[in-house]
């Protein structure tokens, strides 16, 4: 059985938009993937509301996707591959350059686990019996009219959110690692401007599905 641990946000979690309840499995895009793949796969949910790659949210330490991902790397342990899709929460903070800094450190534990996390003393193949795989998503878009959001933060968010596609691409090349645009398949709902509509995720789950398998 191929093991995948999926590294993301809300988007990941299965967020309903306005409502902040969480979809059904079988309708999250993890769960869409999961059923496309069948049984010789299993999908590991990892998503969590407000996950940001590298930085830091004041109140919720645990938001930190570089503080989180070695537990969540040990925990997922032995694996086949990781699909990471962050960033939308970065641009609370910043703008999306930094954060594909952020998510190139995040790639750079990844694909590097068996050094970082496991040490000489557990060695190579700890982590990635068959080798590190990694797939980039870069996020769905925000809908432009998070420009009218209450939260000033978030307002530029749309127009920072268009260019994680070249960011992305560009991180994938460097690295040598497939990725794949989660906007090309999905939006954000109009409702919170943010999170998928159920037929967003089954389109994102198809892809990423078919994405995979073309991997492993």
């Amino acid at each position: 059985m191929k093991r995948i641990l999926c590294f993301g946000d809300s988007n990941t979690w299965g967020f309903i938009p306005g409502s902040g309840k969480r979809y059904p499995e079988d309708i999250r895009w993890t769960g869409v993937a999961q059923k496309e793949l069948g049984p010789s796969y299993l999908l590991i949910e990892d998503g969590i509301n407000g996950r940001t790659t590298v930085f830091d949210n004041p109140y919720h330490d645990y938001m930190n996707g570089l503080k989180g991902l070695p537990y969540s790397l040990n925990s997922a342990k032995p694996l086949d591959l990781v699909v990471l899709m962050l960033g939308t929460n970065d641009l609370a903070f910043t703008d999306a350059f930094a954060s594909s800094n952020g998510l190139s450190k995040l790639v750079s534990h990844i694909l590097h686990a068996d050094n970082v996390y496991a040490g000489p003393t557990l060695g190579a193949g700890h982590f990635y019996p068959d080798g590190a795989k990694l797939l980039l998503v870069s996020p769905i878009l925000m809908h432009p009219d998070i420009a009218k959001s209450k939260d000033q933060s978030l307002r530029r968010g749309y127009e920072e959110s268009l260019k994680f596609h070249n960011l992305v691409q560009a991180l994938a090349e460097e690295t040598g690692m497939p990725w794949m645009d989660a906007a090309e398949y999905g939006k954000a709902s109009g409702i919170d401007c943010l999170h998928m509509s159920a037929e967003a995720h089954h389109a994102v789950g198809i892809a990423i599905a078919h994405t995979i398998r073309k991997i492993l």
